[in-house]
This record gives structure tokens, C-alpha cells and sequence, in this order.
């Protein structure tokens, strides 16, 4: 199916770009989400007068993400996890942790944009990182850092603490 494009879409095309796609993929994501138009002279002609100010948008989102860009120089994401004596990581750092940390450092991401290259962290180390999207052109790459923390296991009096904490909290209901 030939359509016309609507914004720049990364591995697709530019703003106003007429491309060939499956028709799925055109009905069900790209002319739902105003993406694109399917390839009429009429369309074809709509997308011509409006081309100017449709780079207009798209260079003001590209402007926005440099802006938002700066704001991570500089940025480590640094993550508490729990280890075992011979420092094995519990369970692992996925991409919702991520997410979940990034939001309590001021950062407003959607899921989407948060991209992990290697897949969730399961092992300590230095060579960790997050890829965040802020555009199609614009990317940032931030370094992870694991903050370790002693796993309640090897600590008896956190099990006490947890036991002694719980009864308070039925009583005051």
C-alpha cells in the first residue's frame, strides 16, 4: 500500500515522503495515529500545501528533544539492588525499574522512549547503560550505576523489624 507520511518516521521516511508499506500497518498504527495518509492526488495535494508547516512542527519537536537532551549531561542513573554473599544480583534491573527511576529523578518518559541495548542487568559492573529516545534524530545514552545494597536474607533483625511492623498497622485499623 503507497502512502503519504505525515512526520518523520525513523527507518520510513521524511516528512511528505510518498512510501510503499504493508496495509496492516498503514490501517491499524500509521493512519490511526495520524501518522500518515493513504496516496490520493487529493491527499497528495493537501500534504504539499501543508509541508511547510508540517517541517515546521517536526523542526520544533527536533528543537524540544535538544533542549531536553541537555538536561541529561552529566546524569548516572543509579540503582539499589540487593546481592547475595558472593555478589550475585537477585532478580535483575528491568526496564520498569529503569523507568520507575527515572521518574523519581524528574524525568518524564514514556516506556517507549526507554530502551535497555543489552536487556536487563543481571550482573554487577561498570558497563551498563540506557539508551533514551527523545526523537528520531535525538538519542541519548546515559551510564547505570548499581548501588549495592546488603539483601535482607543476611540480615536477621530486618525479618524481625518486618514481623514486629505488621501487627502495628492491623491494630490501628
Amino acid at each position: 500500500m503507497n502512502i503519504l507520511l505525515l512526520k518523520k518516521i525513523k527507518n520510513l521516511g521524511e516528512v511528505g515522503a510518498e512510501v510503499s508499506v504493508k496495509s496492516g500497518y498503514a490501517r491499524n498504527y500509521l493512519f490511526p495515529k495520524k501518522l500518515a495518509l493513504p496516496l490520493t492526488p487529493e491527499n497528495i495535494e493537501i500534504v504539499e500545501k501543508e509541508k511547510q508547516e508540517l517541517l515546521k512542527k517536526e523542526k520544533e519537536l527536533k528543537d524540544i528533544a535538544l533542549v531536553e537532551k541537555d538536561k541529561y549531561d552529566n546524569y548516572v542513573l543509579t540503582v539499589d539492588v540487593n546481592v547475595k554473599e558472593d555478589n550475585v544480583i537477585y532478580g535483575s534491573v528491568n526496564l520498569q525499574n529503569i523507568l520507575d527511576k527515572l521518574k523519581d529523578d524528574g524525568f518524564a518518559l514514556e516506556k517507549r522512549q526507554v530502551n535497555l541495548p543489552r536487556g536487563p542487568i543481571r550482573v554487577l559492573g561498570d558497563d551498563h547503560i540506557v539508551t533514551i529516545s527523545l526523537h528520531s534524530d535525538v538519542q541519548v545514552t546515559i551510564p547505570v550505576k548499581l548501588n549495592v545494597v546488603q539483601s535482607d536474607d543476611n540480615n536477621p533483625n530486618a525479618s524481625e523489624n518486618a514481623s514486629t511492623e505488621e501487627p502495628s498497622a492491623q491494630t490501628e485499623e
